[in-house]
Order: structure tokens, then C-alpha cells, then sequence
């Protein structure tokens, strides 16, 4: 039985004169998986503090099941440095297989020294200790606010898959559309202090929203079409006027401030950007370790005008290191950088080291600079530019430690690019943005007409911004032409030979033409030969697609990938009545 866990009514919540959220009312039951989405600063976390308990609303009520047990996953936990992983995650010592239990899930999530101390761990090992917290303590509801950042991709898809088939009601914020896809069974947009609800995954929520807005074309032509002859009525005179009664006046002023079509501001990203110059950024032999740990040595790379290039790899590989390295802000211990004199980068980090919490929003930007120079070559002020990026006048006062985490990303967006660099560097861009905000970084990524080298996790924006990945692998670095998808692909491709390899090696056994007739006889020698021409030229299309000091290019990989399917296909037909002639011929022996 699907009971209800928990039921919000009529539950709104403001923070300091700003509402949040109003007139909430629904309700959570077993096995339920549901992810919100909106706009930062819409109330997704406030939300999720809510629901378990952590915060009380300013009206309404929160009714939960007796005994009911509730875990939280917040963006930023508060954690004790000099707490063991396995005190943090296990905090209040049971029994031993409880510890054993807790011991069971760090591991899975690739922590296997349980006594480190939680102010040694990486962003990422810190997030895999809170989330092993609270997926031990087999909650009944289980709330995640943003659980995929700074986890690495593997992780990531663990955790999907994990999710999805957890027996439990599972409430999650996430920008990761893949992932909202994959575990997903109903969708809460909150859009402007409202709750809108979408059965079904990320895709049937795309497909709903879709919907809405067709509709909401029609009620606003038929709005437009009252009001025009509402104010055609208005328009005749006094006399007119004073023969309607006055609640037809009040009718018109009610359509006046009413639009069915919300009308989403976007973010205007145009910047001035410089030609990049024959020499743009050349990695000769780098290498780098940490503490006697060797992260990766002997990367080789020129890049290329207009390449676009993502990161990926586990937690603690290297990543956010070499991209240190790249803009000067750390020495490899071998081999060297060398940027071409027209390269200028933007580095957006995965963690803002300037932020002065009691800085206005006006402030922040403005100490870097008042004007700045759009795609056309036009000044625009400090303030115009901040409207642009959905800073308004009044938040433009706001200081910065009022801001949401996400607004406080959008902010930085705009630092790291405002100066129009021609190669734009990103660690881990997609944290704590908004899926709408990602949207458009999205589009002008594709538009930008410098290089991009990104790291990230996200793998919808991967496949959006990149056609060529780097692979940290043990120290590593393998180079793959492709997007993430084309990388998973080539991946499980990679796991299926390899499986089948441990699989014992079944021969044909060898010709003996009795049984057969003339014609079957002469089949199935033919089938033979083409049998072996066909095994020829799939282990031929192999050796291209592992062949790395060759790297092929999307499209060439997908055409690789077709012929191979239907060599496959054909191979197996052939091999099919191969089988039956062989039998044939064995049963006349």
C-alpha cells in the first residue's frame, strides 16, 4: 500500500520581507520519487528544511506518520575536522553490525580508510562521507539537497541507480537532468512563491510543461481579445462610461494585471572577446604529486583554435589541480605551460576565494569593474550588466551572505566572464545553478568562439558543451574523441569484450562433408570464408576505436559504430545456418 509519510497544508514561509514560499499543500507517500525544480533562490531548499523539521513555516501545518524517520542531505553540512570519517558518519556508536553497515556503504562509495580525518578529505570524499551518512541510517524519507555536487561521475551513477531502486520516498534538489530523469517519478516546479506538480520523470515533466504553455497561448489570445474589446469600450466616452456598471471597469483593471504567460527574464550573456593567436595553450610532458601521491604525470596537449574539451575522473585525480597549473595559480613539479600572447583566460572555480559576505552585490562586481564592453563593443555599466544577469536594483543592494548559494554562483558567472576571454576555463560550473541558468550558459557556450576546458560531473552538460574528453585514469591521461554519452558508450563496449573474453572459447568444429548435399556442401564452405571475412573486419573496426593514438571524431565514431552492428548482425545470421549444416553434416556421420 502507497501510504502518505508526510502532508504539507497551506504552508508559506518568508524570509525577512520576501516570500518564499505560499499556500503550499501536498503530500508525500511510500516509495515516492520526487525532484523539485526552479530557479535559485526559489525556495527548493527552504523547502526541503521544511519538510524535515529543521525550519517552521510562517503559516500552515506539516503532519507527519507517527515514528516517522527523516534524514537530510544539505548543499553545505557542517562537519568537525577533527572527527574520524567514521565518527562523522557514524556518530552515535551501536552495534557492530550497524558499524559494519555504515563501514559497507563508505566503501561502495570508494572510502575505505574510515579513520581519516574529515578536514583531510577532498569537496568530493567529504560528500561521499555525508551522503554514506545518511543512506546508512535507512531514513523512511530521504531528502537531498543537490546530492550530486562534487561527487565524481562513477559515484554519480551509483547513486541513480541506487535510488531509483530504494524502496523508500526519496525528495531531491538537483541540476543534474540526467540524473532527475533516471530516479524522478514526479516533478514539483515552485515558480514565483506556487508549487506546480508533473507526474513521471524529467522527460514527461518537459513534455508537461510543453503542454502548459500551449494552453496558456490560448487563454492569453483569448485575453487579449477581452481586453482589446473591453478598452475599444472604454474608449467611446463618458457617456459610455457612466452606462456600464463600475464592476466592468474593475474587470478591465483585473485582465490589465493579469497575464497567463509568466514572461522568464534570461540572462543576456554578450561579451567582447579577442582573437586567439597560432600559439594558444601548449602542455609539454606535466606532472604533479601531493604528499608522495602521484596525481598524474606526463600530459601532453596543444590545444587547438575553437577545441572544447571536458574533465572528467574520480574524486581527488587531479582535476581541479591541472587547471591550477594552467593559470598560474600553482608549479607542476615537471615539465612546463606555455600560452600563446594572445590567450586570455576566464577561470571560473569551483570555489569563490573573494567572497566578503558583507559586500553588497553592487560592490562585488564594481571593485573589478565599473564598465564593461559587450560582444558589440558598447560600454555597459557595472549596474545594467548586473540586470542582465537577473540582479535587479533592489538585490544589487542585497549582500552578498543574503544571497542563496545559487545567486551567489550566478555572481561569480558573471565575474569570471565579464573581461571577454578568448579561452574559458570552468571547475565544476554546474553546482548549485539552476537548470533554467544552465540552459543559457549552455547556449552561449555553444555560440563562444574561443576554447573551453571544463570540469564536471554533470553529464547533460558535458554532452551539451564538449566534443573531446581528457580521462584521468590511475596517473594517467587518455584522450577520447567524443562527448560524455559517445565515452559510455565506447566504456561498456569496452566491459562487454572484456567479459566475453573470460567466457570459454566454443571452436566450429571442422568440416566433414557427409550428410550434406552438393549445393549445402558448397554453402557451407562459402559461409566459412565469409564468416572469417566478417570476424576480419570487426576486429579491424576494434583496433580503430581502441587505437587512442588516432583519436576519431564524433562523427566518425558513430559511422564505426553502425558498421560494426550490422557486421554483427550479419555475422550472427551466417553463424545461425553455419550451425544447422554443421549439425547436418554431424547426424549423416
Amino acid at each position: 500500500m502507497n501510504e502518505v509519510l508526510l502532508t504539507l497544508e497551506n504552508v508559506s514561509c518568508l524570509y525577512g520581507e520576501r516570500i518564499i514560499l505560499q499556500g503550499v499543500s501536498f503530500g508525500i507517500h511510500s516509495s515516492e520519487k520526487i525532484g523539485i525544480v526552479g530557479i535559485n533562490g526559489s525556495g527548493k531548499t527552504t523547502l526541503l528544511r521544511i519538510i524535515s523539521g529543521l525550519i517552521k513555516p510562517n503559516t500552515g501545518t506539516v503532519t507527519s506518520r507517527k515514528d516517522l524517520k527523516v534524514c537530510l542531505l544539505e548543499q553545505d553540512p557542517v562537519y568537525i575536522s577533527e572527527l574520524s570519517v567514521l565518527q562523522h558518519t557514524f556518530p552515535v556508536a551501536g552495534e557492530i553490525k550497524d558499524e559494519y553497515h555504515y563501514k559497507s556503504i563508505l566503501s561502495r562509495l570508494g572510502i575505505n580508510n574510515f579513520d581519516e580525518k574529515m578536514g583531510d578529505l577532498s569537496g568530493g570524499q567529504r560528500r561521499k562521507a555525508d551522503l554514506a551518512r545518511v543512506l546508512a541510517a535507512e531514513p523512511d524519507l530521504l531528502l537531498l539537497d543537490e546530492p550530486t555536487n562534487h561527487l565524481d561521475l562513477e559515484t554519480i551513477e551509483w547513486l541513480q541507480n541506487y535510488l531509483a531502486n530504494a524502496g523508500k520516498a526519496v525528495i531531491f534538489v538537483t541540476h543534474d537532468r540526467y540524473f532527475l530523469d533516471a530516479v524522478a517519478t514526479k516533478i514539483i516546479e515552485i515558480e514565483r512563491t506556487k508549487l506546480f506538480y508533473y507526474e513521471g520523470n524529467y522527460s514527461a515533466y518537459i513534455r508537461g510543461k510543453l503542454i502548459r504553455a500551449t494552453d496558456n497561448k490560448r487563454k492569453e489570445t483569448r485575453r487579449q481579445a477581452q481586453l482589446k474589446k473591453e478598452l475599444d469600450w472604454l474608449n467611446r466616452g463618458a457617456k459610455a462610461r457612466t452606462s456600464k456598471p463600475k464592476d466592468h471597469i474593475d474587470r478591465v483593471k483585473e485582465l490589465l494585471s493579469k497575464s497567463y504567460l509568466i514572461s522568464h527574464q534570461d540572462l543576456d550573456i554578450s561579451f567582447q572577446i579577442d582573437r586567439l593567436g597560432k600559439t594558444i595553450l601548449e602542455l609539454h610532458r606535466l606532472g604533479k604529486s601531493y604528499s608522495g601521491k602521484v596525481l598524474f604525470t606526463d600530459i601532453d596537449h596543444n590545444f587547438q583554435n575553437m577545441e572544447r574539451v571536458g574533465i572528467i575522473g574520480p574524486n581527488g585525480c587531479g582535476k581541479t589541480t591541472l587547471l591550477k597549473i594552467i593559470v598560474g595559480e600553482e608549479k607542476p613539479d615537471n615539465g612546463t605551460v606555455k600560452t600563446g600572447i594572445n590567450t586570455h583566460f576566464a577561470y571560473y572555480k569551483q570555489d569563490e576565494d573573494s567572497f566578503d559576505p558583507n559586500l553588497t552585490v553592487y560592490e562585488y562586481i564594481a571593485q573589478f569593474a565599473e564598465v564593461i564592453k559587450n560582444a558589440e563593443g558598447n560600454k555597459v555599466t557595472a549596474t545594467e550588466m548586473l540586470k542582465r544577469f537577473l540582479f535587479d536594483g533592489k538585490m544589487q543592494q542585497m549582500k552578498l551572505g543574503a544571497l542563496s548559494g545559487g545567486e551567489r554562483k550566478r555572481l561569480y558567472l558573471l565575474k569570471a566572464l565579464m573581461f571577454g576571454a578568448n579561452f574559458i576555463i570552468m571547475d565544476e560550473p554546474t553546482n548549485d545553478l539552476d537548470i533554467r541558468t544552465l540552459e543559457i550558459l549552455e547556449d552561449y557556450l555553444d555560440a563562444f568562439k574561443g576554447c573551453l576546458l571544463i570540469v564536471s560531473h554533470d553529464r547533460f552538460f558535458l554532452d551539451r558543451t564538449v566534443d573531446y574528453l581528457f580521462i584521468f585514469q590511475d596517473g594517467k591521461l587518455r584522450k577520447f574523441a567524443g562527448n560524455y554519452s559517445d565515452y559510455l558508450l565506447v566504456k561498456r563496449f569496452e566491459q562487454d569484450a572484456t567479459e566475453e573474453k573470460k567466457e570459454p572459447v566454443i571452436t566450429r568444429p571442422k568440416r566433414i562433408a557427409k550428410g550434406l548435399s552438393y549445393n549445402e556442401q558448397r554453402e557451407f564452405g562459402l559461409l566459412e570464408k565469409e564468416i572469417e571475412k566478417i570476424e576480419s573486419e570487426l576486429l579491424e573496426l576494434e583496433s580503430r576505436l581502441n587505437d587512442f593514438a588516432k583519436p576519431l571524431s564524433p562523427n566518425d565514431y558513430y559511422h564505426i559504430s553502425i558498421s560494426m552492428q550490422e557486421l554483427e548482425n550479419r555475422h550472427q545470421e551466417l553463424l545461425t545456418r553455419w550451425l544447422e549444416l554443421s549439425d547436418k553434416q554431424n547426424a549423416g556421420n
